[in-house]
This record gives structure tokens, C-alpha cells and sequence, in this order.
């Protein structure tokens, strides 16, 4: 047996070595505590050589994020720095500041090609709504879940681009189709628009023939003649006016609840000289003839308006109102015509011939030769005196219908 005491080591009497004699032989110490130092030293060191890269890997992650971040700022500036040409003439003038970073601009959104492509299905010919004078219409859903019309333009483009989509996108009015960004790539320009969802008046008033659907009541006509003349107000308010220079039927738009919308307004800058220059009131009805020798004013715009003012109440087509006199268009039967109750859309019902009447009678006064005719603000009061009228007369209509019943008359028997 072994005894260990106070590093002694005992030996019993039963060893053979010792012949049954004890002895006491000094031992070395044990090993165990320093094999538990080792290991704890192991362990310390490991654990702080751990923390140590963990600490430099964060560092080298921190230093990465701010390079990246300072790149992707320097490219941001550079781009646009770049989004106007010939910039450096212009100075330190604040339009040029606004365009220059429009991505802070609240009123408009600078959209990349890629994420329109991915709205219109790479402009697909099934997402075209139509066509302008701008170019082609497409229907697409932007990222963030918009629906929205594009209008893109291609190839011979507009060195003013973007001083006039932020021009355009800070015109707001109830009755304006609110332009809420744009993009363009080396060949293409593109603008997008608030989605309006019961399209174009055009589609309401006449068929592919150009002849009445009557979809629409003489109250409808009037409210969205009404709205439209406010849009048009509106832009001829601003300082310097606003002139549309393409305004048309197809241009009103009515959304769900039958709002008018203008829209196309602003875009004569950004259309080249030829394609003004192929525009012309022989083929282009809503194009004042006075226009072509004299500059275009606020009055073509209202003369336009009323060529639009004979179609809402005519139901047909400006250029082609019939085919029996299709060499004569809408204004010169209307300058002409005797009876002007002859004039307006068979599909009404009689009592709305008043009414129409009126607007007729305005719209003459829109497209007179002289330069005498109304400004948009006159005609708006002018077609709010008819709609009070046409009010009053349809509460005077539905009070008349209404028979007064005596108690105890045959009613309550």
C-alpha cells in the first residue's frame, strides 16, 4: 500500500524490497497543477487570438462600407451633373440646379430604363394604350405598385429634356394629368404619367366611324367641359402662361368618378420643329388657322377647346362628321349651319337641347376668325352659368313630376 503524506511517500512493511521494514522516500510534486496551467493558457490564448480577428475583420467590413458608400455618392453626383447637356454654360441658374438633382425634386421621379422596361414588359405591344403626340402610350406597374401610362419617345430627342419634365411636373391642378417621373436612355425619352382609368372622352363620345355611342348625358358633357376648361385656365394663370398647343379630345381624360384630366400640357418644347411643322389646321382640326401666321397664343388654345366643345355635343368626329359631306369638318358646318338645334347629338334626349344649345352658341364664340374670342377664365363662368341652368331646370323638372296628395285621397285607400 502507498501513504502520501506531505509529499512523503510511505512504504508498508508488506514490500519485499524493504523486508517488512517501513521506510519514508521522498517524492517529487505532482504534475496535474501545471498540466491545468498549460491548458488554461491554451484556452486564454485561443480566445483572445479569436477576439483579435474578429475585432480587424470588423474594421475591414467598416472600411469597405464607407469606400462603397463614397463611390456610389461620387457616381451619383456625377450622373447628374451629366443629365444636362451643356451645362456649363449655364451658370448657377436655379432651374439647372433643380434638374441637376431631381431625385431630391418632391414633385418628380427619376425611373431607370430598367425598371421601365419591367413595368411595360420590355414595352410590350400589348401594354399600348394609344398613341400622342409624344409617341407611343403604354400601360405599366411601376416597383413600388403605381399604375401608370408611359409616353416614350425615340431617337430624334429633346437637349431640354429635363428642365422641361421638371417644368411640367411641378404643374399640379385637379383637372391636369399629374406627370409623376421620367427616364431616358441615348435613344429614348421617356415620361410617365398618373394612370387615368376611364381613358380618353373620345372613346365615350364616338365609335372607330366617328359617329355618336351616346354613352354620355348632356350633365356629363357639361361637367367635362367644364373641368376641362379649369385645366386650361389654369395653365394660361400661371406666370409665364402655359400654353398646351395640342389640345384635343383625345387629351381629356376621365378617371373613375368622371374628374376631367388635360393632358399632353407643356410637351410643345420637348417636339421637334419638323413635326410642328407637318401640323397644320387642313388636317388639323383643332389647329387655329391663325396659328400659322401669327404666333400661337392663349387664344388658339381656346379656339381648340372649341372645336372640342362641338365634338362633346355633336357626338362625331371633328374631321369627318358624316360621310355624305366628309370634305366639310365640324367647325365650317358649325359656322354655317342655321338651325343649331339640327346640330347636336341625336342620342340626347329632348330636354337636354337646351343645354346644348348653349354650348354650342359658346363654342362659336371659341372658334370665331376674329380676335375677339373669350379667354379661358370667361368661358369657365360662362359654362358654370350653364350648369347652374341646367340644374335649376332638372330640380324644376323632378319637382313637377311630384303630385301633391291630399289625406284621405284615393292613394291611402
Amino acid at each position: 500500500m502507498i501513504y502520501k503524506l506531505k509529499e512523503l511517500e510511505v512504504r508498508s512493511a508488506d514490500d519485499r524490497d524493504n523486508f517488512g521494514v517501513p521506510t519514508f522516500t521522498p517524492t517529487q510534486a505532482s504534475h496535474v497543477p501545471k498540466a491545468k496551467q498549460r491548458w488554461l493558457d491554451t484556452v486564454v490564448g485561443g480566445v483572445s487570438a479569436t477576439f483579435l480577428v474578429l475585432v480587424i475583420l470588423i474594421l475591414v467590413y467598416i472600411c469597405l462600407m464607407r469606400v462603397k458608400r463614397s463611390i456610389r455618392q461620387a457616381a451619383e453626383l456625377e450622373s447628374s451633373m451629366q443629365s444636362l447637356p451643356g451645362e456649363s454654360q449655364r451658370g448657377n441658374n436655379p432651374a439647372t440646379a433643380r434638374a441637376q438633382s431631381p431625385n431630391n425634386d418632391p414633385c418628380i421621379r427619376k425611373l431607370s430604363i430598367s425598371e421601365l422596361e419591367q413595368a411595360t414588359y420590355n414595352f410590350s405591344p400589348n401594354n399600348i394604350m394609344g398613341e400622342g403626340a409624344f409617341g407611343l402610350v403604354y400601360k405599366g406597374l411601376l416597383q413600388d405598385g403605381t399604375i401608370a401610362a408611359i409616353k416614350r419617345h425615340l431617337y430624334t430627342l429633346s437637349p431640354n429634356f429635363i428642365d422641361e419634365a421638371t417644368r411640367i411636373g411641378h404643374i399640379q391642378h385637379k383637372h391636369l394629368v399629374k406627370l409623376i417621373g421620367y427616364g431616358r436612355s441615348n435613344y429614348q425619352q421617356l415620361l410617365v404619367y398618373d394612370f387615368i382609368s376611364n381613358g380618353s372622352v373620345q372613346r365615350q363620345l364616338y365609335d372607330s366611324e366617328g359617329l355618336p355611342t351616346g354613352k354620355l348625358s348632356i350633365r356629363q358633357r357639361l361637367s367635362i367641359a367644364l373641368g376641362a376648361a379649369k385645366g386650361l385656365a389654369h395653365l394660361h394663370s400661371l406666370a409665364p402662361p402655359v400654353l398646351h398647343m395640342h389640345f384635343r379630345t383625345s387629351n381629356v381624360l376621365v378617371d373613375e368618378n368622371y374628374t376631367t384630366k388635360v393632358s399632353d400640357f407643356g410637351l410643345s418644347n420637348l417636339l421637334t420643329e419638323n413635326y410642328r411643322a407637318e401640323s397644320s389646321s387642313a388636317m388639323d382640326c383643332f389647329l387655329d388657322p391663325r396659328a400659322s401666321t401669327t404666333l400661337y397664343t392663349e387664344q388658339s388654345d381656346v379656339y381648340s377647346f372649341g372645336v372640342f366643345l362641338l365634338e362633346l355635343v355633336t357626338g362625331r368626329e371633328a374631321m369627318n362628321i358624316n360621310h355624305s359631306t366628309s370634305h366639310r369638318n365640324i367647325v365650317s358646318q358649325a359656322r354655317s349651319i342655321q338651325k343649331l338645334e339640327y346640330f347636336i347629338d341625336y342620342t340626347l334626349e329632348q330636354q337636354a337641347q337646351s343645354t346644348a344649345i348653349q354650348m354650342l352658341q359658346l363654342a362659336q364664340l371659341c372658334i370665331d376668325a376674329s380676335p375677339n374670342r373669350p379667354s379661358m377664365t370667361n368661358i369657365v363662368l360662362a359654362l358654370e352659368l350653364i350648369e347652374e341652368r341646367e340644374i335649376g331646370v332638372t330640380h324644376q323638372e323632378s319637382s313637377q313630376d311630384i303630385v301633391p296628395v291630399a289625406l284621405g285621397s284615393d292613394l291611402f285607400s
